[in-house]
């Protein structure tokens, strides 16, 4: 794994499984401005989170964001989300909380 990529870390101390996958670039411009390869390394990351939350009862996605003030996740990381639950409905599965410079995606299960 390269120096600048955070894995992804699951959090014991909270009621739901929490998993931690980084600083993710967030809001569609500037996910635009971003290397191809670091906008795919921070999208993976958030799927595989997704996909192994949905897998396993929900919980919750948690990341960092660069700037404070709302965001938009981002088209290619909704996509990417849609793609997963083959849903154009993505609250069906999934609902976002921003605090601050940290950024939350509550999964639901797929049951």
């Amino acid at each position: 794994m390269e120096a600048n990529q955070c894995p992804v870390v699951v959090e014991p101390s909270y009621p739901d499984l929490v998993i931690n996958v980084g600083e993710v670039t967030l809001g569609e411009e500037n996910r635009k401005k971003l290397q191809k390869i670091q906008r795919d390394h921070e999208k993976e990351r958030v799927m595989q989170a997704a996909c192994a939350l949905l897998n396993s009862g929900g919980g919750v996605i948690r990341m960092a964001k660069k700037v404070e003030h709302p965001v938009e996740m981002g088209l290619d990381l909704e996509q990417s989300l849609r793609e997963l639950i083959q849903s154009s409905d993505l609250q069906a599965f999934f609902e976002t909380k921003q605090q601050g410079r940290r950024f939350y995606i509550f999964v639901k299960s797929w049951s």
